[in-house]
């Protein structure tokens, strides 16, 4: 389920990017440094995930941070679909 979940992530992002597509690093964060995204875009690319996954990564989680991988966000979408939070205590 990852895999997909991965390719329909790259999708969107390759959607405001062109450049990124399925050879991307898992390890590449999502903001600065890494893929570019800015808020807006997370914002959006969040939504998305949410609506085709019903996956709810709220916005103080750490996988909705700019500084999250992608590996880490998709990984986060996956346990959010099987009702498991996604937020990791101190």
């Amino acid at each position: 389920m990852e895999s997909q979940i991965r390719s329909f992530v790259i999708g969107i992002i390759g959607e405001i990017d062109p450049t990124v597509d399925e050879t991307v690093s898992d390890d590449l964060p999502l903001g600065p440094g890494g893929l570019e995204l800015e808020s807006l875009a997370l914002v959006e690319l969040l939504v998305q995930v949410e609506h085709e996954y019903g996956a709810e990564i709220r916005d103080e989680d750490p996988a909705a941070q700019p500084t999250a991988t992608l590996g880490e966000f998709v990984a986060a979408v996956a346990r959010s679909r099987h009702g498991v939070s996604t937020e990791t205590t101190a």
